[in-house]
């Protein structure tokens, strides 16, 4: 059984919406994922070492036995690919992995029905729809993952109240979306003053509240305390040509204003603008500086946390890698190549995802020049013409009625 450190236990007395990130966390099987739970149990997102290295590799060993024998689907693949019994990091690209389409298709489950504690979609309307089942220590650990990753490149502020616009779906009991709960979720990291939802709820669904976070801005930009803008950049985008439109003058928003997006600009490419002029413009419009607006990569399939560093690189953390795989070979690529991203993470035993092939194109880079000793990835974009719905596609789709 694990505990929080005393520094954990410190910032959860202080802000008790930490609470349960938290939280003693244990794995189904202590025996048979001992190194699962030893790995998953280090604090230090951005730790890079041989010892955290064969770690991996050990607990990677113990997941996929575990996957093998609970799941026939990836049962069969594993002898298939021969059983690999990895020795070293190097082979990690060896394992078989699961393209994330196949999770649209087929239920993929590895634990008996009542272990899930909790099912989310990838999208809320229409349309392809994923539907993960989590048992308790696959979502609790990566929540667990996320607070640490958040806390490590300096994002929790236990002192300040702020003043939150959520670029995303106000909470509804009803919704499943991953995205809605995880958005919702960024704003446990520093006291709610206040809060205001771009994606309104009526009780009937969801509508655009654009003028309504075009006054909440405003607002906010009259009051001390710092604001949080968290969601979805065609959302934040999308306000923030409405306030130049209607002249609404540039703002400046209290010091120690954050801003996290996540889920990029999927189904609204035609209004998708590059990542750098993104942050140029809502540092212009609205006073944020650049190495404070941060962008978060994940996806309700693989929920594990890649949040900008304040470089704006993707670092992969201690518990995951990345691969990178030839759009036409599927082989493995050298840094700086790019190609299908794959990520391989032992965390999550309720399903078969611990190693699952995107349908976003990257490229990974070695370790760089801002201080974090991990390799870092940017993406370029979704695969393929035929378009892949997923929470923002849904969210994305209610600009058109504003």
């Amino acid at each position: 059984m694990t505990t929080a450190s005393s520094s954990d236990a410190d910032l959860a007395r202080r802000l008790p919406s930490l609470g349960k990130y938290f939280r003693p966390l244990e794995v189904p099987d202590t025996e048979a994922l001992a190194k699962v739970q030893e790995l998953c149990d280090i604090s230090d997102p951005f730790r890079a070492d041989e010892a955290a290295d064969d770690l991996f590799v050990t607990a990677m060993r113990e997941i996929n036995t575990w996957h093998a024998a609970r799941n026939p689907l990836y049962g069969a693949m594993w002898r298939g690919a021969g059983s690999p019994d990895i020795t070293g990091i190097e082979q990690i690209a060896d394992l078989p992995y699961i393209h994330v389409n196949l999770f649209k298709r087929h239920a993929l489950s590895s634990v008996a029905g009542d272990s899930i504690t909790l099912r989310l979609t990838s999208s809320g309307t229409g349309g392809e729809k994923t539907e993960i089942g989590f048992d308790d220590w696959s979502f609790g650990t990566a929540q667990r993952m996320d607070a640490w990753t958040i806390k490590a490149l300096g994002l929790i502020d236990v002192e300040r109240p702020a003043n939150y616009l959520v670029c995303g779906y106000e909470p509804d009991p009803r919704l499943s979306v991953g995205a809605a709960h995880g958005l919702n979720e960024l704003c446990d990291f520093a006291p709610v003053a206040s809060a205001v939802h771009t994606l309104r709820n009526t009780g009937e669904g969801h509508e655009f509240n654009i003028m309504g976070s075009v006054d909440a801005l405003l607002e906010f930009a009259a009051r001390d305390e710092p604001v949080r803008i968290v969601g979805f950049p065609a959302l934040l985008h999308a306000v923030l040509e409405r306030m130049e439109a209607m002249g609404v003058p540039c703002l400046d928003l209290p010091e120690g204003s954050t801003v996290l997006t996540g889920g990029g600009w999927k189904g609204h490419a035609d209004r998708a603008i590059g990542r750098g002029e993104f942050r140029a413009a809502i540092e212009r419009r609205l006073g944020i500086a650049e190495e404070r607006i941060r962008d978060c990569y994940g996806s309700v399939e693989h929920c594990l946390p890649y949040i900008e560093c304040h470089a704006h690189h993707f670092h992969v953390p201690v518990w995951s890698r990345c691969v990178v795989r030839d759009v036409r070979t599927l082989e493995p690529l050298e840094h700086g190549t790019p190609g299908y991203l794959q990520f391989v993470s032992p965390f999550i035993t309720s399903l078969p995802a611990h190693t699952i092939l995107m349908a976003d194109l990257g490229t990974l880079h070695p370790p760089g020049d801002c201080g974090i000793a991990t390799p870092w990835f940017e993406v370029h974009g979704r695969a393929g013409v035929r378009r892949n719905r997923n929470c923002a596609v849904a969210a994305a789709e209610l600009l058109e009625t504003r």
